[in-house]
Parts: structure tokens; sequence; C-alpha cells
């Protein structure tokens, strides 16, 4: 039996870099032909602790003879790096270690002693740069879409139309009325589209960059499954020039980072609460509100009387453009006066959960996300409804299709950003009507959440869509050698 080889190569951020990786155990568990090395870029512990303690326990946990990780070497930060944003930051420091990533791919292929042959490269949604090296050697690229099958069609869309007809696609956002496009069923309020796709040298520098490298790759992997999202998969699949589409999730971060002491608390908490009482609430890895929009969520918990699990993470500091979100010394700094000793009994406010664990408790029966698409696949996993409040990338547009076109969530607002120096506060009463909706038992939102889980849980089994599209990848990969 030929042993046969792949590189994964992940965007350093949590959200990317985990799925990744249980893609590479997919993949490993389903024939055992594959080895897997997964090359990992750092960034500095000062702008992300949180994706480095996520790296040391992924290495520490899953390094096997099939799954090895191979950890680059730092590149130098470039003080430009940091003039825009945190994502030209890390693009930049990925950009910059293209050598690298060539010259490992040159000695995996001259390397004589190796019993197993390389037949592809699968890159993160954000680092197509490197299909042109594995072009180079002539091996077969495949890009990871970490969001969904909607936000993918968009992209694709707006590629189209900047480089086939010369559209300027920033002008969207000017629009006065809702726009039609091909992976939505329903036309999409200006407000909502992502400031990635609108705005221009955001758009020009980097995002079409992207999009023009799936155009290149073999296949798109997206982190999805067939019955969520049939229409937005359907319209791409339509689309000539679109390489194939091949839906292989849900795939869920499985790996635990928080401390022992720290999880056994949260969850002996979370066991002495009644089933379906607390919501919680989180943001993601990257997300923090402002001191008077924190106070503003604590009221409105406060009025809806509801036991709640609060992620709550310093911002970064106003000057500063890629400092990531960090921890808070003292809680009662930004919370109302009292609201601490008021909540006592119904409430905790802690710096980190293990997610997957959290939504999978019995407590729990409802959720308050900033709709990153990786909660939104744990949520419909665990059949908690979501209550949508996005705060950047794609997110108001994932809160959009949440909300309206598979009609799973509960608004609390759809097109908050967090980027907005102008931005509104969400108020107090909005935020507890939206908690009294996402905590109702009988909702029609729960029971489709709960008919979706299952259908997600299933297309991962053996014969469910999504295994099935696995096995036509595993096909591919193994025929091309």
């Amino acid at each position: 039996m030929e042993k046969v080889e792949l590189i994964f190569i992940p965007w350093p951020l949590m959200g990317h870099l985990a799925q990744l990786v249980e893609l590479a155990k997919l993949l490993i568990d389903r024939d055992k032909r594959f080895s897997i090395t997964v090359l990992i870029l750092r960034l500095p512990d000062s702008l992300d602790p949180v994706t480095n303690k996520l790296i040391d326990s992924l290495v520490a946990s899953y390094t096997t003879e099939a799954l090895k990780f191979f950890q680059l070497h730092p590149t130098n930060h470039i003080p430009e790096w940091s003039s825009l944003s945190r994502g030209y930051t890390i693009q930049r420091q990925l950009d910059s270690q293209k050598p690298d990533v060539k010259k490992f791919i040159q000695q995996r292929r001259t390397d004589e002693s190796s019993s197993s042959k390389l037949v592809g490269v699968v890159v993160d949604m954000f680092f197509t740069s490197i299909i042109d090296v594995a072009d180079e050697f002539g091996i077969p690229s495949y890009v990871f879409f970490t969001s969904g099958a909607a936000f993918l069609g968009l992209m694709l869309h707006f590629q189209s139309l900047q480089d086939d007809y010369n559209q300027d696609v920033s002008e969207f956002s000017n629009s006065k009325t809702a726009l039609s496009f091909p992976s939505f069923a329903n036309p999409i309020p200006p407000s909502v589209l992502p400031l990635a796709l609108v705005e221009k040298p955001l758009w020009i520098h980097r995002f079409l960059l992207c999009a023009r490298g799936y155009r290149k790759a073999k296949g798109i992997l997206v982190n999805t499954f067939t019955e969520l999202e049939p229409y937005a998969l359907d319209s791409i699949n339509l689309s000539e020039s679109s390489p194939e589409i091949l839906p292989v999730g849900p795939i869920l971060n499985q790996v635990q980072y928080v401390s022992p002491g720290i999880q056994s608390g949260i969850m002996k908490w979370l066991d002495d609460q009644p089933p379906s009482s607390v919501v919680y609430i989180s943001f993601g890895s990257l997300g923090s509100l402002q001191v008077d929009q924190v106070k503003e969520l604590a009221n409105g918990l406060e009025l809806s009387g509801y036991r709640f699990l609060w992620c709550l993470r310093r911002p970064p500091p106003k000057n500063t453009i890629v400092d990531f979100p960090s921890e808070y010394e003292n809680y009662a700094d930004v919370l109302p006066e009292g609201f601490l000793d008021r909540t006592a009994n119904i409430g905790k406010v802690v710096d980190w959960v293990p997610q997957l664990a959290v939504l999978s408790h019995a407590a729990v029966g409802g959720f308050i996300s900033h709709c990153g698409w990786n909660s939104t696949l744990e949520s419909i996993w665990c059949g908690v409804p979501l209550a949508t409040w996005p705060l950047e990338s794609e997110q108001e547009l994932n809160a959009f299709q949440l909300v309206v076109e598979l009609k799973l969530s509960v608004g609390i607002t759809l097109d908050y950003l967090s980027t907005n120096k102008n931005q509104a506060l969400v108020r107090a009463e909005q935020i507890e009507t939206g908690i009294r909706k996402v905590m109702e038992s009988e909702s029609e939102v729960r029971k489709k959440v709960k008919e979706i889980s299952d259908k997600s849980r299933r297309s991962m089994k053996q014969g469910g869509s999504s295994y099935e599209s696995l096995g036509s990848l595993i096909s591919k990969m193994l025929h091309d050698s």
C-alpha cells in the first residue's frame, strides 16, 4: 500500500488552525495511506497568546506518526506591517514565509528516504498565494474555506464582477436598496456587506487576491454541509468557472486549551444549573466590547433575569491596530456598580471557556454570539439557538444569513460593526428582548435548530453528505498520485 503525503498550511489564528488540524485527522482516520504535515507559524505572544496556547495543545495532543507539525522560523516583525490592520499584519508575516514553505516542499519532493509521495497542498482561505508555489512543483492545491458557502459564493461573484466586468464592487456599499446576489435567496441590505468586499483598499490588496487564488485551486473544501446551505452550494456549482466545491463540515474545534482547573470550575457551575436555563455570551477569541457597551449588555442580562455564563474580554488599547483582546484584572472595573453582587447566584463572568463543552451542556439554552462561522457551526451541532451580535469580518453577513435566509437565529443586531467610531450602542432593552426570544422554550427557531442539529451530525456519519464529499476528495487525491 503506497503512502501519500499532504502538506497543510493554516492561517495562524485559533478559528482557522484548529479546524484545519481536525480536517487532517479526518483524512488520516478515513485512509491509513495518508500522512500529513502541518506547517505552523506562531505570532508573538504579545499579540495572540490564546492561539499560541492552542498550538501547544495541538502539538502535544495530536502528534503521531501520521500527523506531524513543523514550526516555521518566526519572522522579524516590520513596523509597516502594523500600519493597516491585524489581518494585513498576519498576511505580511505569512507572505514573508513563502521562501521557507518553498524550501520545505522542495525538500519533501527530493527526500529519497521518504516512503510517501507528496500529492497535495491544502492552504487556508487567506493563504492562497502558496498555490503558486505548489504549481511550480506540479502539486495539486486545495483551499480550506473556514466560512460558509454563501460567503464563498459572494467572494467568487465579486471577483468575477471586478475582473471580468471591471466593476467597482465597493460601490455596492452606497446602495440605497437591498441587493441581490447569486448565493443568497433574499436581497441583502448593504449594511451587512463585509468590509472585506466593499472597502476598496482591503478588497483590492487582500481579499480579491484570495478570491483569485480560489479559481486556481483544484478544489475548495468548505466547512459546511449540504443540508445547511443547499441554495448557496447549488448557486456556486452552477458557475462553470468555479473549481469543485466540497462541503466537508461541520468540522469543529475539539481541542481543550483551558486549564483543567478553570474548566472543571465552569463545568461544575453548569452542573448546578437547571436544564436550558443559562444563556451563554461570547464574542470569540478576537471579539470584545467597549466599556459603555459592556454596561448595556450587563443591564440587559439583569433585566432578563436569566442565568448567564459570560466570556468578557478586554478590548485592545484604542491607539493600537493589531493588538488582540486580553484578560481583565478586575471585572468590577467595567461592569455596572454592584452587578457582580446582585447576580452572584445566577451568573458567572469568566475570561475564556471550553466552548464546545459548554454548548454541549444541558444547562445551556441560548447563545449570544458574534456569529463567527465556527461558533455558528458549534451552536448548530449542539442544538443551541443563537442570538446574533456580529462585530467584524463577515459576521454581519453570517447574522443576516442565520436570521433571514435560514431562520435559525434570533437577531439582537445584524449590522453592528465594532470598528465603526459612530456605532450606536445596543441598548439594554433590545438585549433583554433578544435574550427572552432566544431562551423561549417552544419557539420555531429552537425547533428548526434541533432539526438541523440532527442533520449536521448525520452528515458526518457514513452515508452522510459530508462523509461522502470527503470520500470523493480522498479518491481524487489518491487517483492523482
